[in-house]
């Protein structure tokens, strides 16, 4: 297809016609993986399709992944964010048509005003259109809702050797799924069609409940999540023993009456201003005291009504809790246990935690549906996530978590864990090997890669 229309703006400072390449340096938003790099803002379709010859490339959105899927030492990194305008509108059918680089804060807020809800939305306003696609992130009623992509009609993608071209699932199935989960590696995702929905509510109620256990904390969020908007648990990462798993189930349900409006506070944080501080100020001590302090308040006022914006998106007016993890960073990881192994990771995560005594901040689980037929992760069943200050013990925890999640059959996120060794994705996704042979066949010349990719063996 012919290049879209071109967008107007910006200043072009480089020959021929191609923004500049600026030396840069990147960060992942745990502050694990750092790298220098060229970093390149095209502000015009043209731009995109500038030859860049034989050289590495990659996509970047608002670069908020723990994982270094939009960055690589020696690639060209293409920043998207001026590619963020709504192209076209279906009141009717409730799609939008949005460019890539549009955050999905922006989108929700567009939205809401129409009366609509995108069904899935990630943690982070400030996360594109085309990042929510490259990984193909869910929203906190995955089991309910699926994951991103099972919204997405159609989506416009660039490759040097394929120039612009309109996939439509129906079209072309193979080439949209490795698309969508492939962490931008099949080229530029440029626009998408999105399918939004009616929003029910001005507002959400969110109800808080007590739980003993994760497995109590599991099924009480299977049964809730059915007849509510959303249900999720946290739990409490410093306890051990009899306690661990302790924790709070949220519910969200639409209120009858709006949230009563407020000054703004909205404070966007990025990878380099969530590191600023240069020592972690999560201790043993703090943790403790903040788990305990944050589960007392929160059973203290047990229903809350929030807005669509604050209840799809917290930590935008919480940025404390990352930024203590300091210039050091945190890790996380995710995983996706099935039913039938659910018994045997408990035991086994228990186990960890008891013999690695790791310094976990918090846990939480929500149940899960996903469709993905690339790095994302499919199936049905629980995820675990796990939250850690950046420490010697943390390696160890994640290296017996790596064990374990094979032992089990689970599935890790890797979108949420920078360190995630290629040998353990291989073996425990179960598209990896069909989406590594399907990259090469489209692109013989793996012209696109990240840190990621490059770790992963893509």
């Amino acid at each position: 297809m012919a290049a879209p229309h071109a967008q107007g703006g910006g200043k072009v400072s480089g020959g021929g016609g191609t923004p500049a390449l600026e030396p840069a340096r990147f960060v992942t938003f745990d502050g694990a993986v750092a790298a220098n790099g060229l970093l390149q803002r095209p502000d015009r379709y043209r731009h995109i399709e500038a030859d860049l010859g034989s050289a590495k490339r990659i996509a970047r959105g608002a670069g908020m992944s723990y994982a270094a899927a939009s960055f690589g030492a020696g690639s060209i990194v293409q920043q998207m964010a001026s590619f963020d305008r709504m192209i076209a509108f279906d009141p009717v059918q409730k799609t939008l048509r949005v460019e890539a680089g549009a955050s999905i804060g922006g989108l929700s807020i567009w939205a809401s005003q129409r009366g609509l809800l995108m069904p899935v939305l990630p943690g982070y306003p400030t996360i594109t259109v085309g990042g929510c696609i490259a990984a193909d992130v869910h929203g906190k009623n995955p089991h309910r809702d699926g994951t991103f992509n099972d919204w997405v009609s159609a989506l416009t993608l660039y490759h040097p050797a394929h120039g612009f071209r309109e996939i439509a699932r129906e079209r072309e199935p193979a080439l949209f799924d490795a698309t969508c989960g492939g962490f931008g590696l099949t080229g530029v995702i440029v626009d998408a069609t999105l399918r939004l929905v009616a929003q029910t509510g001005p507002a959400y109620t969110i109800a808080t409940s007590a739980v003993e256990s994760l497995t109590a904390a599991r099924d009480m969020i299977e049964v809730l999540g059915q007849n509510h908007e959303f249900a999720y648990s946290w739990h409490d990462g410093t306890l051990r023993g009899r306690a661990f798993g302790k924790g709070l189930v949220f519910c969200g349900s639409w209120a009858s009456e709006p949230e009563p409006p407020k000054g703004p506070d909205c404070r966007p944080m990025t990878p380099y201003s969530r590191g600023r501080l240069p020592a972690c100020l999560w201790t043993p001590a703090s943790s403790r005291w903040a788990n305990a302090y944050f589960r007392r308040s929160a059973l203290r006022h047990p229903h809350q009504r929030k807005s669509v914006f604050d209840a799809s998106f917290p930590f935008t007016s919480q940025t404390l809790y990352h930024r203590m993890f300091g210039r050091r960073g945190l890790a996380e990881a995710q995983v996706l246990v099935d039913d039938e192994h659910w018994e045997a990771f408990l035991q086994g995560i228990t186990r960890l935690f008891d013999a690695v005594d790791p310094a976990a901040t918090m846990l939480s689980l929500k149940r899960f549906r996903g469709n993905g037929r690339s790095l994302g992760m499919c199936g049905s069943g629980t995820l675990v996530a796990i939250d850690l200050v950046r420490e010697a013990r943390t390696l160890r925890f994640l290296a017996g978590l790596d064990r374990l999640v094979m032992e089990t059959r689970s599935q890790p996120n890797v979108i949420k864990d920078s360190r995630l060794p290629g040998s353990v994705a291989a073996a425990s996704l179960p598209h990896y090997a069909s989406f590594r042979a399907r990259l090469r066949d489209w692109d013989p010349q793996r012209l696109y890669e990240s840190e990621m990719s490059r770790r992963l063996d893509l």
